[in-house]
């Protein structure tokens, strides 16, 4: 995943905090209440299969457009993210004052599980703290004991989609975590909680699935796409070294089988 650096971040915070200081309504953030605030003109349309959002700097105004075709509605949680995404552009002061002096030209964004363009990856963390601030969702969360549900409460409560969710808990909650997304049985990416141990993987970014890990043999038996918290064993995903902490070690998996990807969530107890 592409890093965002520190300066960047620590100005995404700040935006997005008090945003959500002051356009809230419980746990969600109205965006729609961003928008008017901003005078941004929204329209939502049917744009075909060509992106889910776009800023556009036009007649000395931005106008944000989201493509309904793709779901992208104001009560959809793909849409929420799209429009928070959208509102990133707008308010990290490089890509706003880029559109509005014709250095960067105006570019469709899509909803995508693999980002490697730097501004699409400081949108999409835009867009994630916007939705779910730290404070909130620790406090959402708590110290319950962590499983999958969790991040379907997560995604419930705040409106957003569930690879959304995982990605912000990995980073900001209240367990250490590692999350790894496959497809056809190939690393794409993986991302690990700050906390979580330095182990050395077992599997590579482009490389195969450790074939003994939950998400591996659901690749290579049709049969074990096992929903459930599994028990497994730390040379399932990671080389032993002295010192791997002894505790117990779960993997849980959610599936596409329309993308053909897996997300495992792997966690010590």
């Amino acid at each position: 995943m592409n890093p965002i650096t520190p300066k960047v971040k620590k100005e995404v915070v700040k935006l997005t905090s008090f945003l959500t200081a002051n356009f809230s309504e419980g746990s969600k953030t109205n965006l729609l209440a961003i928008c008017e605030d901003e005078i941004l003109t929204l329209c939502i349309d049917n744009y075909g299969s060509e992106f889910d959002g776009m800023l556009v700097w036009h007649d000395r105004q931005f106008f944000i457009h989201l493509n309904s075709a793709k779901g992208n509605t104001l009560e959809s949680n793909r849409g929420r993210f799209t429009l928070a995404h959208e509102l990133g552009h707008y308010f990290i002061d490089a890509h706003r004052e880029g559109l509005k002096r014709g250095l960067l030209p105006p570019h469709p964004s899509n909803i995508s599980l693999i980002h490697t363009g730097k501004m699409e990856t400081e949108a999409d963390y835009f867009a994630s703290c916007l939705l779910m601030p730290l404070e909130k969702l620790r406090a959402f969360t708590g110290r319950r004991k962590f499983s999958f549900d969790i991040i379907r409460q997560i995604s419930d409560n705040f409106g957003v989609s569930l690879t959304a969710a995982a990605l912000r808990f990995t980073e900001v909650g209240t367990h250490e975590v590692m999350m790894v997304f496959s497809q056809g049985n190939k690393v794409k990416w993986y991302y690990r909680s700050p906390d979580f141990p330095q182990l050395a993987n077992q599997f590579k970014v482009g490389g195969q699935l450790p074939p003994t890990s939950v998400a591996g043999e659901s690749f290579l038996k049709s049969e074990a796409k096992y929903t459930g918290i599994e028990l497994i064993d730390l040379e399932d995903w990671f080389y032993y070294r002295k010192g791997a902490p002894e505790r117990q070690l779960y993997e849980q998996c959610f599936y596409s089988d329309i993308y053909d990807y897996v997300i495992s969530l792997i966690w010590f107890e």
